[in-house]
């Protein structure tokens, strides 16, 4: 099963550590569970920790971001993007192209194929909503995001100062 916490009270404040922990674990299952779904699809070309890149070049309009760009949104260090769009290179689900105007900068773009994946990766993701919302109401799943999107917001404000 999973660790259990009891909530401590700290005089008029909740120990505030419970949900960190709570949201890396769920990121943790999500990513397993992804993988799983992911393998049970004939046609997957890609893994779960690729799809993060892919995502990213699925959601613009000419399925083209810099490198950059996709370290920013995955949250991927450098050198694990690098090994992983090669691959994805290898798999001939993207293209590498460098800037014209600047050297240093390359462009990760999808082929046909990359494209083609969209279909798995958003069925694969639908039944992971699923599984993700089972026994949730649509208000709770608004409440839920809500709270989410508080989240992140507090924390991008503090990402720039620590």
């Amino acid at each position: 099963m999973g660790v259990k916490f009891d909530i401590e009270e700290k005089g008029d404040e909740m120990d505030k550590m419970l949900g960190g922990y709570q949201a890396l674990q769920i990121r943790l299952l999500n990513g397993r569970i992804f993988q799983k779904l992911l393998s049970k699809e004939p046609d997957a070309q890609y893994r779960s920790e690729q799809g993060k890149i892919l995502t990213v070049l699925w959601q613009k309009e000419d399925g083209r971001a810099t490198a950059t760009d996709i370290a920013l949104a995955t949250g991927l260090a450098n050198n694990t993007l690098t090994s992983m769009v090669k691959k994805l290179k290898e798999q001939g689900l993207v293209t590498i192209q460098h800037c014209t105007q600047d050297k240093r900068k390359k462009y990760i773009s999808l082929t046909d194929l990359g494209w083609a994946q969209k279909e798995i990766g958003d069925r694969v993701s639908e039944e992971l909503g699923e599984i993700f919302y089972q026994g949730f109401s649509d208000q709770e799943i608004q409440e839920f995001e809500a709270y989410q999107e508080r989240i992140i917001t507090n924390l991008k404000a503090k990402a720039n100062d620590i």
